[in-house]
């Protein structure tokens, strides 16, 4: 089955309708997170040629998953009943997002930028590490005062 697509030019006010196949196109896929209905096209599958517009896409997304983790952190840091099972998902997510950062971004973007992702990773992960660590001691030690 043929795959329909779209071009739609600024200079030119028409759509253009046409097919093309898909698996041949060298880029960035994405599938969108949309849930709301509305009327019109609905997109299930993006693929994205534009080396500017990859770039754009993917440094939003690394900066919306990074302060994600960030805010993660400052509320264990903060809260001090953390549980480190949930402790423990967390830091194996940043290592499995360490890996999607070196495998598939690292197509995309510069390299200084892959690097300086991979270091502020990095650290928060480190960090995680060590208040796991921390959790784990002060358990430990309750649990040696109870005797």
């Amino acid at each position: 089955m043929n795959k329909r697509y779209y071009i739609v030019d600024r200079e030119n006010t028409e759509i253009v309708h046409g097919y093309i196949d898909y698996d041949n196109i060298k880029g960035f896929n994405i599938k969108p997170q949309n849930t709301v209905p509305y009327e019109g096209i609905e997109v299930g599958h993006l693929t994205l040629v534009e080396p500017d517009l990859i770039k754009k896409v993917l440094e939003r997304k690394t900066k919306r998953k990074l302060n994600a983790y960030l805010n993660f952190l400052l509320t264990v840091i903060d809260d001090d009943d953390s549980d480190g099972d949930a402790l423990e998902l967390v830091i194996d997510d940043v290592a499995r997002y360490k890996s999607i950062i070196i495998n598939k971004y690292s197509k995309f973007l510069d390299k200084k930028y892959i690097n300086t992702l991979l270091k502020k990773v990095n650290m928060v992960e480190r960090e995680l590490k060590e208040k796991l660590r921390e959790i784990y001691l002060q358990s430990e030690m309750q649990i040696g005062r109870k005797r």
